[in-house]
């Protein structure tokens, strides 16, 4: 896995990245619609329900209240067989969880991103998790920017952030 990231602060990619009508991610959505453009360009795409199992393709999403840690628990099962079982914290319960599928040179994952119930865009907080098919965790990490879009590219995906940022994950 590589990571690399782009800030909107770096003078030699500033033209380009700042200019969202020229943008080759989207038009700047509304902010209430921000989320619903995060997997926009994904085939398999779905909204994870909380207290009732969701369905994607081969796999089953149940999210359920974890009272000991004050949080929610996400567990996956992908034909049958629990391939994910994941604490996500307090600050995500009330919030809306999004998922979606690729596959990058015969490997398929699973893209799984959560965000918190923060009416706020500043104060709210983004989680992306990364797993491969057999629910091995490829990568995981919470943002403080708002994340407004995130692109399947051959080798893994590009993401942007409302502030202009981009970060880019080779899988």
């Amino acid at each position: 896995m590589y990571l690399s990231s782009t800030s909107s602060s770096n003078s030699s990619h500033a033209s380009h990245v700042g200019n969202f009508s020229n943008h080759h991610f989207i038009d700047m959505p509304e902010i209430s619609d921000l989320s619903h453009a995060y997997f926009a360009d994904f085939d398999e795409k779905t909204e994870i329900a909380a207290k009732t199992p969701t369905r994607m393709g081969s796999y089953q999403f149940t999210v359920v209240p974890f009272q000991a840690a004050k949080g929610i628990l996400m567990q996956v099962e992908r034909h049958g067989q629990r391939i994910i079982s994941a604490h996500l914290p307090a600050m995500f319960t009330r919030g809306e969880l999004l998922s979606a599928s690729m596959r990058v040179r015969d490997t398929e994952y699973l893209l799984v991103a959560a965000n918190s119930a923060s009416k706020m865009i500043a104060s709210g907080k983004r989680w992306l998790g990364i797993f491969r098919a057999d629910g091995k965790n490829v990568y995981a990490n919470v943002f403080d920017q708002q994340l407004m879009q995130i692109k399947p590219n051959q080798d893994g995906i590009s993401m942007l952030f409302l502030n202009g940022d981009r970060m880019r994950i080779k899988l």
